[in-house]
This record gives structure tokens, C-alpha cells and sequence, in this order.
């Protein structure tokens, strides 16, 4: 079965960068690209509903035209660039709000993956001003796996996934992972930052849920004692020469008052490698 990618483009090379970083990541499993440009005629229509265009409306055929004709060179480019049997692209020119247009696109077209560009990570001015870290906390229907702006891809060797060894996985919560490691046989590092001063049994468990679920693949387990997440984890990519960080998110339903507070958002804004965000509450 293809993998369907949606990647969303603001036609700026921020954007352009995620994609081909995509394309190269993916290059030899088959793939169905479908190439993402919300617009809107008014530029302070709510981010809770895009507003109706009237018929002939002079700004929004005008930026109706500049969505489609950005659509149609931007896939061009990238079939002159990347000549791979194995992958498609289909353009969407969606007149919405960002978050609404990624929603209903994943929605509509089954999405397994949303690919975005992201200036530094956590960047306050990106995507039609909203946030990378915006989309990864709304978007829960797909995995996430933004790219930072002036990385270019070079090769994948080693993983990072940080894990707390709180929640119990299965194998159907790594797909994404696996998939990718299938394709580049990396080294997979699991970063457990302590701030136990023993595993317990729960935690013992999970772990050994963990080394099944990587059975066959290249793995080790890393321990950083007592240190702030965001120190650990950026201290460990630099010293390890990591490619990629993953997340498993468990983000779970509402309880009482509590906001679920995924761990990536531990992370400040200066992250240098690509992230990819697992959403596991979502079925295809």
C-alpha cells in the first residue's frame, strides 16, 4: 500500500526544503505526495471558519491563480528534480485557514504523514503565521515530521527517541518509526532522562515492551541523570551526531482540568534536526 505524504507549502523555501527532505527520506518506498496551499482572499478571515468568496470576487481569483499556478511549478520542479517511479504528486489549492485546510486534507485523503518547514523548530513566524509547535499540538490525526529550514537531508544514521518509560507501546504506536528504520537501517538511541531513582516494575515492563517492539532493529538505551529535558536531550543529538528526534505522543483525552503536555514541548526553539511527532490516537 502507497504511504500518502501531505506536505504543505507556502511556496517559500522554508517549505520547499521539507518537501525535497521528504522526497529523499522516502525515496525508495512508494508514495502518494499531495502538495498542500491554503489561501484566503481576506487576510483577517477567523482561524475558526474561512469566509464564503462572492462570485467574481477580484482577490480571490487573483489569489486563486497564485495558489495554483505556485502548485503547478513547485510539482514540475519537483518531477524535474526527482525522478522516481515510486512516487506521485497531486496538488490541492484549498481556500481555508491553514489549520482548517490540514485537517480536512487529512481527513479527506487519508493522510499517514504531514510534512511541514520549520524555521528553528518552535519559530514564532511561519506557515501563514502559525507556529510549527500550533500544528504539531492540533494536528493529532496523522504524525507530524517537521523539517528546520536550512537542513538539508544527509542520509538518516541515527535516531533519537526519548522515551520516560511511563505509557505502555505497541508495535502499531512505532509504525512510523519502524517504517523509516526499515528503509535506512539507523541507529535507533532511546534516551531515557532519570529523575527516578530506579525504574519500578511498570516502567521495567514497558521497556521490555519496547526492546520486542525493536526486535531486529539496531538499538541502544542511553540514561542521562537528573537534567532538565531540554538540556538532555540537545546535549545528547550534539554529542551522539543524531539526524532525527522522535516522539511517541500519548496524548490521551481530557482529565478533570489537566492539559496532556507532550514532551516535545520541553524543547526551545534552537532544535537543529528534524522532528517527527507520532500520533498514535488515530486509526486508518
Amino acid at each position: 500500500m502507497k504511504k500518502r505524504i501531505l506536505c504543505y507549502t507556502d511556496f517559500s523555501e522554508n517549505s520547499q526544503n521539507a518537501i525535497h527532505y521528504a522526497i529523499k527520506l522516502y525515496e525508495q518506498q512508494a508514495c502518494d505526495f499531495y502538495i498542500l496551499n491554503a489561501f484566503q482572499s481576506d487576510e483577517d478571515a477567523s482561524d475558526i471558519e474561512a469566509l464564503i468568496p462572492k462570485p467574481g470576487n477580484e482577490t480571490y481569483e487573483l489569489e486563486k491563480k497564485i495558489s495554483e499556478t505556485g502548485l503547478k511549478k513547485t510539482v514540475n520542479t519537483l518531477k524535474s528534480n526527482f525522478k522516481s517511479a515510486k512516487h506521485t504528486y497531486k496538488t490541492i489549492s484549498s481556500y481555508n485557514t491553514l489549520l482548517y485546510s490540514l485537517k480536512n486534507t487529512i481527513k479527506n485523503n487519508t493522510i499517514n504523514l504531514l510534512v511541514i518547514g520549520a524555521k528553528g523548530m518552535l519559530d514564532e513566524e511561519e506557515n501563514n503565521n502559525i507556529p510549527t509547535l500550533d500544528v504539531m499540538e492540533y494536528i493529532t490525526e496523522c504524525s507530524i515530521l517537521a523539517v528546520p529550514c536550512d537542513y538539508k537531508y544527509c542520509g538518516l544514521k541515527v535516531i533519537v527517541l526519548p522515551v520516560n518509560y511511563e505509557e505502555a507501546l505497541n508495535e502499531t504506536n512505532f509504525s512510523e518509526i519502524l517504517d523509516i528504520a526499515k528503509l535506512h537501517h539507523p541507529n535507533i538511541n532511546i534516551l531515557h532522562i532519570k529523575k527516578e531513582h530506579e525504574l519500578n516494575d511498570n516502567q521495567l515492563e514497558h521497556k521490555k515492551m519496547l526492546e520486542s517492539i525493536l526486535q531486529g532493529l539496531k538499538y541502544t538505551f542511553h540514561t542521562l541523570m537528573r537534567m532538565n529535558v531540554n538540556k538532555g536531550i540537545n546535549l545528547f543529538i550534539n554529542n551522539e551526531h543524531c539526524n532525527l528526534i522522535a516522539y511517541i505522543d500519548e496524548r490521551s483525552h481530557y482529565i478533570g482540568n489537566e492539559l496532556p503536555r507532550p514532551l516535545f514541548k520541553a524543547l526551545d526553539n534552537h532544535l537543529s534536526i528534524p522532528v517527527l511527532l507520532v500520533n498514535v490516537n488515530f486509526s486508518r
